[in-house]
C-alpha cells in the first residue's frame, strides 16, 4: 500500500470525527426514512408499497449526496495545506515518495473516508427493498453515480489545497465550487429555459442544457431513469465529471512538482 494512504487513513480513523460523523450521517438517513414514510402514509390516500419504496429511495439518494457533497471538501481541501501550515511539505517532497504517490495518497485517503460513509449508508438505503419499486440495478447505478461525483469533488478540493497555503482558504473555495456546481448552474439553466416556449427536453438547445451537465444533482437525477434511457444524458455527465476530476488531478500534480522544485 502507498505509505501516504496508510498514514492518512490511520490518522483519520484515530480522530473523534472518525466515528462521530458516520454516526450522525446514519442518524440523518434514518430521520429521512421516518419523515418520508410518515408523510406518505398519513395523508389519507391509498398508497401502494412500491410508491413508498420509490419515494424513500429518491429522498435517501438525494439526502446522501447532499450531505456527502458538503463533507468531501472537509477531508480533501486541507490535505496539502495542513502540510504547508506545519512546514512538513518540503520534507515530504524530498522523501522517496514521488509527487504522483503523494497526490494519489492524499486523494485516495480523503475519498476512502467519504466512501466509508457511503458504504455505511447502503444498508439503510437497502431497506427500501422491503416496499418494492426499487431493484438492485437502481441502487447500483445511483451508488456508482454518487461515487463518481464525490471523487470529482474530492479531486477539485485537493487541487485548491495545492493552490492555497491555508486550509481555511482552500476549504472556502472548495465550498464555493460545490455551490457553483449545484446552485449557480441550476439558476443559469432556469434563466435560459424561461425564455423557451417548448417544454420538451430534446427541443431545448444544447447551449441552454449545458450548465445542467455540470450539476451533481442533475447527474443523480438522470441515474433514476430506466436503464435503456441512460444514453446520452448520463454518459455526458459522466464525461464532464471525469474530465473535471482528471484535469484537477493533473493540475494538482503540476503544483506539487513546482513545490518540489522550490523546496
Amino acid at each position: 500500500m502507498n505509505p501516504m494512504i496508510r498514514k492518512e487513513a490511520r490518522q483519520r480513523m484515530r480522530e473523534k470525527r472518525g466515528w462521530i460523523l458516520p454516526s450522525l450521517y446514519l442518524l440523518a438517513l434514518g430521520a429521512v426514512i421516518a419523515l418520508v414514510y410518515h408523510a406518505a402514509t398519513t395523508d389519507g390516500r391509498n398508497v401502494q408499497g412500491w410508491q413508498i419504496g420509490t419515494a424513500l429511495f429518491i429522498a435517501l439518494a438525494y439526502t446522501q449526496l447532499i450531505v456527502l457533497l458538503f463533507l468531501a471538501p472537509i477531508f480533501s481541501a486541507g490535505a496539502l495545506t495542513i502540510e504547508k501550515e506545519q512546514r512538513t511539505l518540503a520534507g515530504l517532497l524530498t522523501s522517496l515518495l514521488t509527487g504522483s504517490q503523494i497526490g494519489w495518497g492524499k486523494f485516495a485517503a480523503s475519498l476512502m473516508y467519504v466512501l466509508l460513509m457511503l458504504v455505511a449508508g447502503l444498508p439503510v438505503i437497502s431497506a427500501v427493498f422491503a416496499y418494492g419499486g426499487v431493484g438492485l440495478w437502481d441502487v447500483s447505478i445511483v451508488t456508482l453515480t454518487s461515487v463518481i461525483i464525490l471523487a470529482s469533488i474530492s479531486a477539485m478540493s485537493l487541487y485548491w489545497s495545492s493552490v492555497f497555503r491555508r486550509s481555511v482558504h482552500a476549504t472556502a473555495v472548495s465550498y464555493v465550487t460545490v455551490v457553483v456546481l449545484t446552485v449557480v448552474t441550476l439558476v443559469i439553466f432556469t434563466v435560459g429555459f424561461s425564455h423557451r416556449a417548448s417544454n420538451n427536453w430534446h427541443e431545448i438547445p444544447l447551449l441552454t442544457r449545458l450548465p445542467l451537465y455540470f450539476n451533481p444533482l442533475f447527474f443523480l437525477a438522470v441515474a433514476f431513469v430506466p436503464r435503456e434511457q441512460l444514453y446520452p444524458e448520463w454518459f455526458i455527465c459522466l464525461a464532464v465529471y471525469l474530465g473535471l476530476g482528471g484535469l484537477s488531478a493533473l493540475l494538482t500534480l503540476r503544483n506539487l512538482r513546482r513545490s518540489g522544485e522550490g523546496a
